[in-house]
Order: C-alpha cells, then sequence, then structure tokens
C-alpha cells in the first residue's frame, strides 16, 4: 500500500480512531502504552514515530523535548489538540527529518508493523538516537494467538467495523494485523541494524508485546 493511500486512511479515521482502539483491545492500550513509556529512560528528548493522535507522547514523563511524526496529518491535529506542549511534524518514519544524535529516546506504538521499509527506518531510528540511545516499541505478535483477532476481525466485529470505517479502511486494518511479525522476527530486525533487545513483555496471551532495544 502507497504511503499516500495510508496517511489518506488514518485521515479519514482520525476522529473514530481512540474509542475504537480502546474497544477493540478491552482498554489495554491505555496500560500498554503506559508500560512502553516507563521502560524507557526518563531523561532526555523523545520521539514518538507513527504518533497519531499523540496518546503515546501525552502519557511520556520524559524531562526533555516530547516530539511526534506521523503521515496524517488529521492525526496530527487530534494529537496537538490533546498536548499543546508536545511538537508534531508530517514527516516519514523512513527518512526522519532531524539530526544525528538528537534524541535519547524512540517509540512506536502500533507502527512497526506498517513501516513498508523497515531497515530504512531502523537505519534512521539508530543515526538520530544518542549513544546508548532506546527504542521502545509495543505491536501484536504474529503467533497462532493472532488468529484469534483475525477471526473477530473478520466475523463478529467486521459489521460494526465496515460501519464505522467502511470496507476498504476495515480490509486495511485487518490485513495490517495479518501481515504482523513475531517477535523473533522483530529482534532479527534489531539487531542486524546495530541494536540489542533488553526487555520484552507480553500481553493478552502473547498477542501484544512491549520490548525495549538498545543502540550498540
Amino acid at each position: 500500500m502507497s504511503k499516500r493511500l495510508m496517511s489518506q486512511i488514518f485521515d479519514e479515521v482520525s476522529k473514530l480512531y481512540d474509542p475504537f482502539l480502546r474497544a477493540i483491545t478491552f482498554g489495554g492500550i491505555n496500560r500498554w502504552q503506559k508500560l512502553l513509556v516507563e521502560i524507557l529512560d526518563k531523561e532526555g528528548n523523545r520521539l514518538d514515530v507513527g504518533t497519531g493522535t499523540g496518546e503515546v507522547l501525552k502519557k511520556s514523563t520524559n524531562r526533555g523535548l516530547k516530539v511526534g511524526i506521523d503521515l496524517s496529518m488529521g492525526m496530527l491535529k487530534r494529537a496537538k489538540d490533546k498536548c499543546s506542549y508536545c511538537y508534531f511534524l508530517l514527516a516519514d518514519a523512513e527518512n526522519i527529518p532531524f539530526k544525528d544524535l538528537s534524541f535519547r529516546t524512540i517509540t512506536l506504538s502500533l507502527v512497526f508493523r506498517h513501516i513498508e521499509n523497515r531497515r530504512a527506518f531502523l537505519k534512521e531510528a539508530y543515526r538520530v538516537l544518542e549513544r546508548g540511545g532506546q527504542i521502545g516499541i509495543l505491536d501484536i505478535n504474529k503467533f497462532s494467538g493472532t488468529k484469534l483477532l483475525s477471526f473477530l476481525m473478520r466475523y463478529p466485529l467486521k459489521p460494526l467495523g465496515l460501519l464505522l470505517f467502511g470496507r476498504e479502511r476495515w480490509d486495511f486494518f485487518l490485513h495490517s494485523l495479518e501481515n504482523a511479525l513475531s517477535i523473533d522476527d522483530v529482534e532479527k530486525y534489531l539487531e542486524e541494524e546495530g541494536f540489542r533487545i533488553s526487555q520484552v513483555k507480553k500481553y493478552m496471551l502473547g498477542v501484544v508485546y512491549v520490548l525495549r532495544a538498545e543502540k550498540t
């Protein structure tokens, strides 16, 4: 899927995104995002990639700049309404518009699986992170448990999804779930680009994970 189309889809769902995410995770998204920010350093600047409506930065307690980038202007407008003291920029994760060593931490909440060229992103993340900087990822773990979520989205939740989002947008979310990576796959990507995983936590019977990796 092109980045332009992805941006358009998230523009169109921006108003419904937060309540839908809370509903489909049974409220878990708030707990997981809080853990995501808690396992990272509290000092220094933080970059939230694919910031969406700005929830991760709103929850962040780091003592430094809080910056979010996203491809969707609709999402960024909602993010700014939530977090007036944060900075938001329309930008691509594969071409981060900041200088080397600009951030102490980087966060991604339900974003990593959407990135088309993950190696390009990780190279950029490595470049803009300080020495010893950290990256935190919250996402879906691809294993047998994801089949349950896929089943729910294909059948019992589908009428509601189509009503709220329309077929093209609902199919996008379904396919993004089915294209999720396993934790082992994510670890391989990170290690090959100079990161070391130092913490992993799993939730919802292993369907959801939160991990921390450090720039080596």
